[in-house]
Order: C-alpha cells, then sequence, then structure tokens
C-alpha cells in the first residue's frame, strides 16, 4: 500500500515538480526526449519500468517470441518500457499486442521507436507514448533481445537515459520523466514540500505580488 500511495504522490505532484525537486538537488532530472509523445492529450500515469529491449535486424524469422515471452511476464501495474535502439521505420508492435498489454493490466507504455495501428491504439482506455507511427512491422525487421535489464531511450537534457526494472516512470501533459529506485525515497520526501510552496507562491502571483518579491519570498518561480 505505502508503494502505491507514493507512485499516486508522484503523479498528483506531476512532471514539472519532480524535474524541479530534482534540480533543487543539483541533479539532472532524467526527461525523456518530447519527440517521445502520447497518442492521445491529457493522459498521466506512474509504475515501475517493465523493460524490453530490442535491435534492428534484418532475418527471415517469422515471428518474434521473445517479444511475446516479454509480454506475457508484464506484471499489473507496471509501465511497459520498449528500447528501439534506433529502430527505423517499423513499429515495436500494433493493435493485438497492445491488447495483450492492457489485458494483463500495465499501467502505461513508453515506447522509443514506433507503434502501429494508432488510430485503432488510440481508442483503447492504454495510455501510449512512442517516438513515431508507421504501417510496416518488425518481423523480420527488428526484434527483441531481452527483457527486464537496463535500456537506453533517447532524453530531453541529456542525449540518453538509462531505464532500469523498477524505476518508477511518471508521465503527463508535460512529458515523461525516469525517477530511479535509488532517489525515491528522497524525492518522495521534497515533493510534497515543493509543491506546497508552488501553491502559495501561485496564489501570490495570482493576488498581484510583484515576480521579484515573488523570487524573494519564495526562492524559485
Amino acid at each position: 500500500m505505502e508503494a502505491h500511495e507514493d507512485m499516486q504522490r508522484i503523479l498528483e505532484a506531476g512532471t514539472a515538480v519532480v524535474s524541479d525537486v530534482y534540480d533543487s538537488l543539483g541533479l539532472v532530472p532524467a526527461v525523456l526526449s518530447e519527440e517521445i509523445a502520447p497518442l492521445r492529450a491529457s493522459e498521466k500515469f506512474v509504475g515501475p519500468a517493465f523493460t524490453v529491449n530490442g535491435v534492428q535486424r534484418i532475418s527471415d524469422e517469422r515471428g518474434d517470441r521473445a517479444k511475446l515471452a516479454a509480454i506475457d511476464a508484464m506484471p499489473e501495474g507496471a509501465v511497459a518500457v520498449w528500447a528501439g535502439n534506433d529502430i527505423r521505420g517499423v513499429c515495436c508492435f500494433g493493435d493485438l499486442l497492445s491488447e495483450a498489454m492492457a489485458a494483463r493490466g500495465v499501467a502505461g507504455v513508453v515506447v522509443d521507436g514506433g507503434i502501429r495501428d494508432a488510430e485503432y491504439l488510440a481508442a483503447m482506455p492504454l495510455p501510449i507514448r512512442t517516438r513515431y507511427r508507421t504501417p510496416a512491422q518488425a518481423i523480420g525487421r527488428w526484434k527483441v533481445t531481452a527483457h527486464q535489464e537496463p535500456v537506453r531511450l533517447r532524453g530531453a537534457i541529456q542525449d540518453w537515459v538509462e531505464v532500469r526494472p523498477g524505476d518508477i516512470i511518471v508521465s503527463d501533459e508535460d512529458g515523461t520523466v525516469v525517477v530511479p529506485v535509488a532517489d525515491l525515497d528522497r524525492i518522495i520526501a521534497r515533493i510534497t514540500e515543493w509543491a506546497a510552496v508552488e501553491t502559495e507562491s501561485r496564489e501570490a502571483i495570482r493576488g498581484g505580488m510583484p515576480l521579484l518579491a515573488a523570487l524573494e519570498r519564495f526562492g524559485h518561480l
């Protein structure tokens, strides 16, 4: 229950607050590339990362058993994190595998790569963020190499962001941030305080306080 409550606190605070908290600690927030965008607006989700790694490789294989095994292993509440590793032109999955992830109770999906059947996926309740859309399938062109190992996704501030299994993925209208497990306790400890200060400063500014005075009082804007 406590872990669930912690994740909900992160989601309610939002990615902007999480990013600011990292900055306040002198750390670079692990923000994913703005190219990894939602299929639908106004969606948010949070959960532990379940990573899927893959590589672009031409082959005569008729199916990707490792990809199916990865999806079968996804637990309820996880965020499926697909690392395409410079995948181009082909999708990581489409409608059938999205239905399989939804059936397993996946909280959300982040794809540094492509999806297809976009209209169908956008109508599903499963939140998906993806780098691109394409009609081309991956079979014989891109394959899963492993799941539940460290992966790299494109970053917004850094070129690449590492995601390890179990790291917390939080995603909302502003973007997607990775909170490594090692950082979780101190980020949680700062979030409530930070959000309260932001609420107070917002009310003061709405009431007409000059911005320079607000900066002096609250320390950041």
